[in-house]
């Protein structure tokens, strides 16, 4: 493993490199999460032959935390630095949720430097109801503080099946997110970059093969968002996925098995 950080103007991001493949994927965590949010991914996507790279985001983990609000063009510019000063291009990436318009800004600036394209549970833009919930996170983060909020923020998340089948589970993974030390001031200012973010009349133009993913039970990002996604793209493949809007954590079989088969049909080798 490789760790470090770059500086870009006033800003240090941090990164951390797993394994060695000559095909890079580059990961793009969701509203609130740092790069240990990918612990189910990691080694299956190594072990499938990958160089993986995640980064904390502006506004959580080891990275600066300026003020906000943030735009998800700025925070692709904040990839964009990593990648030059890393040398990343040309390399695949996956996107989740927040992480999935962070990475369709970066893929409609800087298409040369991509292979394929993943963007999950995401969407070209959000519809009244998904606004009002993503803004709902941040008003109880701001008022009642980050504690409370992951907690009421799991049911919509975490999928009525995985509450029945799991609860000890759902417990360990609220517990686990209530140790972030990101303050809510930069949880709500990711917050914006979500739901100010509208690409939908610019996603035409990624030409970069693209996987939708999709989760049956996300009702936060409900999968006809995620369909109008699809069919804005040119060039995009449909996958749908057990589990809600964390599906990646919830049931993380289906979730890697996608995105490797994906990478793989697009890979230079």
């Amino acid at each position: 493993m490789i760790e470090g950080s770059i500086h870009t103007g006033a800003l240090h991001l941090h990164y951390r490199i797993h394994g060695d493949g000559t095909e890079t994927l580059v990961l793009v965590n969701g509203v609130g999460d740092d790069l240990e949010a990918w612990a189910n991914q990691v080694d299956a996507f190594v072990s499938s032959g990958l160089r993986v790279v995640s980064f904390d985001n502006r506004g959580v983990g080891l990275s600066s935390q300026p003020p906000g609000p943030y735009t998800s063009a700025e925070m692709a510019e904040d990839l964009h630095a990593i990648a030059r000063e890393l040398g990343l291009a040309p390399f695949h990436l996956a996107g989740v949720s927040m992480g999935g318009v962070i990475a369709q800004e970066y893929a409609i600036a800087h298409p040369g430097d991509l292979r394929s394209l993943v963007l999950a549970n995401t969407y070209a833009t959000p519809d009244p109801f998904t606004r009002a919930a993503f803004l709902g996170w941040a008003e109880v983060a701001e008022a009642a503080g980050m504690a409370m909020m992951v907690r009421l923020q799991a049911p919509w998340i975490y999928s009525p099946a995985f509450y029945a089948a799991h609860p000890q589970r759902v417990e360990e993974l609220i517990a686990e997110a209530q140790k972030s030390t990101q303050p809510a001031a930069t949880f709500a200012a990711q917050t914006a970059a979500l739901v100010d973010h509208d690409a939908i009349g610019r996603v035409a133009a990624i030409t970069v093969p693209a996987l939708v993913m999709a989760a049956s039970d996300d009702i936060i990002i409900r999968e006809e968002l995620s369909r109008r996604l699809c069919e804005a793209l040119p060039h995009a493949t449909w996958s749908s996925v057990p589990g809600g809007h964390a599906a990646f954590w919830e049931d993380p079989g289906p979730w890697n098995r996608a995105v490797i088969e994906f990478v793989r049909a697009h890979s230079a080798l």
